[in-house]
């Protein structure tokens, strides 16, 4: 794992802990199942797990006098290490945006109405309110059936600098199954390059995060740190397109290479005169050649080779049209 990669903020649900299971076989299985779906959720990325809400993940009573304090010294040894290697103390880490972790303590969350208990009463949820607000997901214990859903929908409020009360709807992504992992990935995906339309520049910081498929050579942040503001969406277009390709080949075993319809394999005078401007670091920092392209714009590219140990797509420059045969 680099330290680029992208990470995860995990938030625990303290409401989904309410209800304990009626014994302890059933609620030691609730936490197994919680636990599974975040390590199925953390593969190729890293976590931070944290509680704001009472009860705390380590107090929280999985069955009556059955604990997840109690679950830690009974479960397997990958369950409980990965649990102790992403939970933070109660309470938000270190390295938390204190802009944020001030204005989550100026907000107050709520379960929307068609989330609440049957008997409509206010029902505050501050821990899925903070998965909103840090734009993590919440992790819930399967303990009702709302719990199963990947949105949760709440009431925000807060109060302006005006000392105005302001209000919204807004939706919470939480995690309970690792079947629901997929679903899950797709809307996180939807969200961060949602933000990234938004703000462009961003590209450089969050390739990761918004584009987690295909691999990124050593030397394409230099080059994305000179691309023009106004080529970054072409750019941002084919790497959605790049990104899918690379998905789908991964989990079908059975194609043997990549579907890329819209890149072409340089040609032999151009590889032949000017093949060495083709030459970058890869992901690992040695020398790759990149002969595919796909075309940002009229006068940009995105060179890219296609490798089959480890099987990905790595993206070796983006940036201005290189020499050719035809055109230098």
């Amino acid at each position: 794992m680099t330290s680029d990669e992208p990470r995860i903020r995990l938030v625990f649900n303290e409401l989904s802990a309410r209800i304990p299971a009626p014994d302890t076989h059933q609620g030691h299985g609730r936490m197994d199942d919680m636990v599974t779906a975040v390590a199925t959720m953390m593969k190729g990325r890293s976590a931070t797990l944290m509680t704001v809400g009472e009860p705390d993940l380590w107090a929280a009573e999985l069955a009556p006098g059955y604990t997840v304090a109690d679950w830690l010294s009974r479960t397997d040894p990958d369950r409980r290490g990965l649990l102790l290697t992403i939970a933070t103390r109660s309470g938000f880490p270190e390295e938390a945006d204190e802009a944020l972790c001030d204005r989550f303590h100026l907000s107050e969350f709520a379960l929307s109405p068609e989330a609440e208990d049957d008997s409509g009463d206010r029902v505050e949820a501050r821990g899925l309110g903070a998965a909103f607000l840090f734009a993590g997901i919440g992790i819930s214990l399967r303990s009702e059936a709302r719990w199963s859903r990947i949105r949760i929908p709440l009431r925000h409020t807060w109060l302006d600098e005006d000392c105005r009360e302001k209000a919204e709807d807004v939706e919470a992504l939480n995690l309970s199954g690792a079947s629901r992992v997929e679903s899950l990935s797709e809307l996180l995906l939807e969200r961060s390059r949602r933000g990234l339309r938004s703000d462009p520049p961003t590209l450089t910081d969050r390739k990761h995060e918004c584009f987690p498929h295909p691999a990124f050579g050593q030397d394409v942040d230099s080059q994305l740190g000179a691309i023009p503001h106004g080529i970054l969406q072409s750019v941002i277009e084919k790497l959605v397109i790049l990104d899918a390709a690379s998905r789908a080949w991964r989990l079908d075993p059975a194609m043997t290479l990549p579907s890329l319809p819209l890149c072409h394999a340089e040609s032999k005078p151009t590889m032949q005169r000017f093949g060495d401007q083709r030459r970058f670091r890869d992901p690992e920092g040695g020398l790759a050649v990149y002969k595919l392209h796909a075309m940002a714009g009229s006068a940009h590219r995105i060179h890219l080779r296609v490798t089959h140990d480890p099987r990905r797509i790595e993206i070796g420059y983006i940036g201005r049209h290189l020499d050719t045969a035809r055109h230098h």
